[in-house]
């Protein structure tokens, strides 16, 4: 099974990516019988738009990575893997969408709590000037209701340390924000729960931790 290991597909990409494997190159391992597993063919695939992109032929390129997108369906994480690879070459060569493509692979990365790669996608969104929405830990704590209540995991974090009874104070200090951000954290609590008042908000955070 060595044909596993890359030579054919992944490694080829990176390669394509250095500049280190040309057309020539392509062609050869291409032509492979091991290039033709559909885990290798993606790789390919995608080393195939970043040497169309390379030449100016963008258009072409764009439609080898849908190409790969398609073909590598299968291998989720390898396919968005190599999609965040494929978009430095889109970005420095001016073709694709690698800003849409970058989002895909941040969410995917994301989700898959891979934080190393789902980060190393939000810096190239930077570098591309592109929007990147805040992410937090903790989102899958937030019960049905309090995530139907639009409750952010910020004020989560405050809830939960008003069973403590604590003061604004003392809870921005192990939150590490200001006194007045908290208040402003309970005040929307309040509001989102239908509570009267920061008493009634603290016993329903001890009653839903005992749930």
């Amino acid at each position: 099974m060595f044909h596993l290991g890359g030579r054919y597909g992944l490694d080829l990409l990176v390669r394509a990516m250095s500049g280190e494997a040309d057309w020539d190159t392509y062609e050869e391992l291409t032509t492979e019988p091991a290039s033709r597993l559909r885990w290798d063919r993606q790789f390919a695939l995608f080393a195939k738009a970043v040497l169309l992109g390379r030449s100016g032929r963008a258009a072409e390129a764009t439609t080898a990575v849908h190409e790969a997108m398609r073909v590598g369906e299968p291998y989720a994480t390898g396919r968005h893997l190599a999609l965040r690879l494929v978009c430095e070459s889109a970005l420095d060569d001016g073709w694709g969408t690698p800003v849409e493509w970058l989002r895909a692979a941040e969410e995917h990365f994301h989700r898959a709590d891979v934080p190393a790669v789902a980060s190393a996608c939000r810096a190239m969104l930077r570098r591309a000037g592109a929007r990147i929405a805040q992410r937090r830990s903790g989102i899958d704590k937030l019960s049905p209701t309090l995530r139907a209540a639009g409750v952010t995991v910020r004020e989560f974090e405050v809830l939960t340390l008003l069973i403590r009874r604590l003061s604004n104070r003392e809870i921005a200090e192990q939150l590490h924000l200001s006194p007045r951000t908290v208040e402003r954290h309970v005040s929307s609590l309040i509001t989102k729960t239908g509570l009267p008042n920061r008493i009634a908000l603290s016993e329903y955070a001890a009653d839903a931790a005992d749930d």
